[in-house]
């Protein structure tokens, strides 16, 4: 907290003599802000941080009121230190310091008032010829000003307008605008714009005015602080701007994207290339955003897609627009923000770009790839489905075997089923994946107690995991808890992710399974103690085909199927997935399903069934037995 505090912070470890008078010090650690403030005093940008004890010693020293470092440091362990002010006013810098003694550590905390803030926000302004600047006490009296208020006033320094009053140089009338304004700043404690009127060498001129209220360290107020932009630059600007858009228009007589103007509400320009995307007179919008943004207005979004951002952010998207004739276009748009003299925004141009095509050229592919994908993995099932159900025949075979045979002949059948195992997962997934991008994946969710359902899909395999010299631990803040759920589907979810837990543990370590209840969610977390997963991994992690490369061997590397089809079967049930890992330390996937029930149903007792068995050989076969 202190390294990022506006405030100054300084941590010394003080020396002793045999007297026990301090003799020297060490700095032991400081802040940006301490920095800050010894540069504006020194008047260097650039400040040597290997002198920085020197220049500490130094300014103590040099400060008016005769205090040296050590005397501080006497006063501060004594607890007889006050807040003491010092620096030079020369400097425009009044510095507040506070001392802490912690056991062997001094602590000191620097804050300049609002003269320092001042001083340097004038150096700044006095640069501007367009912007007029003043600082006035709580009375209206007039502290410091810059230099294009000098120049445009006719004040020939900042001396002779110190003290003066506003009654002193301007109208009356004016002068009662300005002090009623700087009341209502004062009295409300906020920053405030107004439109104001100034009196100057070439005639009466309107501003915009912006005033800030200056606070002591007690947040008192002390006076105000004001800021007015130069007419003459503001007619400059819009003056560029009106040329600028001339120009911008007839650039966009000849695009195939629409190019529009807008304010708040209102369209200004809307570029020919309307009437052949939306297909229709641009008559339609009749200039008002709002209904112009009628067409992009669906289930999805029905606020459309202006309503989406911020008035002076940059954004863009694609969306679906349903024209007045009844078609339906893709339109690709972007919304930029134009800017002011001020830095506020004033107007937005948006670019819309009909991308209907392109996109029912990349659904098409997406089409071809999925059934492409689809067709692939159904034919391959079957063969290795028959693999699969001859390797069983053999298998009931062995047993006439003498030992020698039935040993040689055992080993190698088991390494064509683990191989064949794979391929069936890799299969499925494949299938799975495809399913859940066309959306055709099935869900039939039941009324059932899913604490016994994650139990009992723990104890299935129980047995493989303690063959492989692991441990598995089953924890429950609640015995029985009746949600909606699709079991086949959780318990691909919750095999896959037991599967990815022994497969990347440590050697005898453990996996804990923790099931909890929060007011909307039954929150389940499988965790282990292995090598982990790097932070920049874990942002990706949930994409179709993203794994962790890592030291391990290449046959406990899936798919990186795996993971994506659990969010996607995890979030089809209204529930959410995350993963918090430290490398080295092991990984938690948490997942949450709604704590609902659905009303239609009635509720089910689900058993361990003999095809968890089948479904457990599949979901681990990419860890060898």
């Amino acid at each position: 907290i202190l390294r990022n505090s506006g405030e100054g912070f300084l941590k010394v470890n003080a020396q002793k003599d045999e007297n026990g008078n301090y003799i020297d010090f060490d700095i032991v650690d400081y802040n940006k802000s301490f920095v800050d403030i010894l540069k504006k005093m020194l008047k260097k940008n650039n400040l040597d941080i290997d002198i920085l004890k020197d220049i500490i010693k130094d300014k103590f020293k040099a400060n008016r009121q005769g205090i040296e470092i050590y005397e501080l440091l006497e006063r501060i362990e004594k607890n007889k230190l006050e807040s003491i002010n010092f620096g030079e006013k020369s400097y425009g810098i009044n510095l507040k310091v506070d001392g802490y003694y912690l056991e062997e550590f001094f602590i000191f905390m620097c804050k300049s008032n609002f003269e320092q803030e001042i001083f340097r926000f004038t150096e700044i302004l006095d640069k501007s010829n367009d912007i007029y600047f003043w600082v006035k006490d709580i009375k209206g009296n007039y502290v410091t000003v810059n230099q294009t208020w000098l120049d445009e006033v006719g004040f020939t320094d900042k001396m002779s307008v110190e003290g003066l009053n506003s009654y002193d140089i301007w109208p009356k009338k004016q002068c009662d605008t300005f002090r009623a304004n700087e009341e209502e700043v004062i009295r409300e404690n906020i920053i405030k714009i107004f439109e104001e009127t100034f009196s100057l060498h070439g005639g009466d001129q309107n501003v915009d005015t912006t005033i800030w209220p200056l606070l002591d360290n007690e947040n008192k107020p002390i006076g105000t602080m004001g800021i007015a932009i130069n007419g003459k630059s503001r007619a400059r600007f819009y003056e560029n701007l009106k040329n600028n858009e001339k120009t911008f228009k007839e650039i966009t007589k000849y695009c195939e994207s629409v190019f529009f103007i807008r304010d708040e509400k209102n369209i200004i320009y809307m570029s020919p290339s309307y009437e052949n995307v939306f297909e229709e007179s641009c008559d339609y919008y009749a200039h008002d955003v709002y209904k112009f943004n009628d067409f992009f207005k669906n289930e999805k979004q029905p606020y459309g897609i202006l309503d989406n951002y911020k008035f002076n952010e940059l954004n863009e998207g694609r969306s679906k627009a349903k024209l007045k004739n009844g078609k339906e276009k893709w339109i690709q748009y972007k919304f930029l923000p134009i800017h002011d003299e001020c830095g506020e925004v004033i107007k937005r141009i948006g670019i819309l770009t009909d991308v209907t095509k392109d996109v029912n050229i990349e659904e098409e592919k997406e089409k071809i790839r999925l059934d492409f994908f689809t067709n692939i993995s159904h034919e391959l099932r079957t063969p290795v489905n028959i693999i699969l159900s001859s390797i069983q025949v053999l298998k009931l075979k062995l047993d006439t075997l003498d030992k020698n045979n039935y040993n040689y002949f055992s080993k190698y059948i088991n390494i064509m089923q683990q191989n064949t195992f794979r391929l069936i997962k890799l299969i499925n997934n494949l299938i799975d994946s495809t399913k859940i991008d066309s959306e055709s994946i099935d869900i039939h969710p039941i009324n059932a107690d899913i604490i016994s359902f994650i139990e009992d899909t723990c104890s299935s395999v129980l047995h493989f995991i303690k063959s492989k010299h692991m441990n598995l631990v089953f924890d429950t803040d609640v015995e029985e808890e009746i949600i909606s759920f699709d079991p086949d589907l959780i318990e691909r979810v919750l095999l896959n992710l037991l599967s990815n837990a022994v497969k990347f543990n440590k050697e005898n370590g453990t996996i804990f399974i923790n099931v909890r209840l929060e007011e909307k969610d039954v929150v389940v977390e499988v965790k282990d103690e292995g090598i982990g997963i790097p932070k920049d991994k874990i942002p990706t992690i949930f994409e179709r085909f993203e794994q962790v490369r890592t030291k391990m061997k290449s046959e406990r590397e899936g798919s990186g199927i795996g993971l994506y089809i659990v969010k996607s079967l995890i979030q089809m049930h209204d529930g959410s997935v995350k993963i918090e890992s430290e490398e080295g330390k092991g990984c938690s996937t948490i997942f949450t399903l709604p704590r609902r029930i659905n009303k239609n149903n009635k509720k089910h007792y689900l058993k361990c069934e003999e095809n968890k068995i089948n479904m457990m050989d599949v979901e681990f076969s990419d860890i060898y037995m």
